[in-house]
């Protein structure tokens, strides 16, 4: 199940702290340190889920999902020092799939993107039943 997760922070060392765990758990990591180049590598890599700092160069984390969800769905995991309720509300609203308050554990960024993954990969799969000849699409049962 682990795909490509796209990892924008300004801050180096954390970059380094959740790629060093995604990697471990399998995932392929690619990195933006801004807004501008987080748009540039989403277009470029096409990742499964994106973990996403609010407060960065260039172009602020709200103004990426924005841009992010005129043409996607892919999911959002927001990571961010920002923990006011208003900064929550509003990049959930923007689309958001989650939201990590900083300080925050590693192991649960991990967890958290593997069960945003499944969830999608749930709704992406066709349920179909098959016996033999017969054959039943669950999604178009009615």
């Amino acid at each position: 199940m682990p795909g490509k997760v796209l990892v924008v922070d300004d801050e180096m060392e954390i970059v380094d702290l959740v790629r060093s765990y995604l990697t471990q758990a399998g995932f392929k990591v690619v990195t933006a340190y801004d807004g501008e180049d987080a748009l540039i590598q989403y277009k470029m890599e096409n990742p499964d889920l994106i973990i996403l700092d609010l407060m960065l160069p260039k172009l602020d984390g709200f103004d990426v999902a924005r841009k992010i969800r005129q043409d996607s769905n892919v999911p959002i995991l927001m990571l961010t020092a920002r923990t006011q309720g208003e900064d929550r509300v509003a990049g959930l609203e923007l689309g958001a799939d989650d939201y990590v308050p900083k300080p925050f554990n590693p192991r649960e960024i991990v967890a958290r993107a593997r069960a945003i993954l499944r969830r999608v990969q749930d709704r992406s799969t066709p349920k179909r039943f098959e016996s033999g000849h017969l054959s039943i699409d669950m999604d178009k049962i009615e």
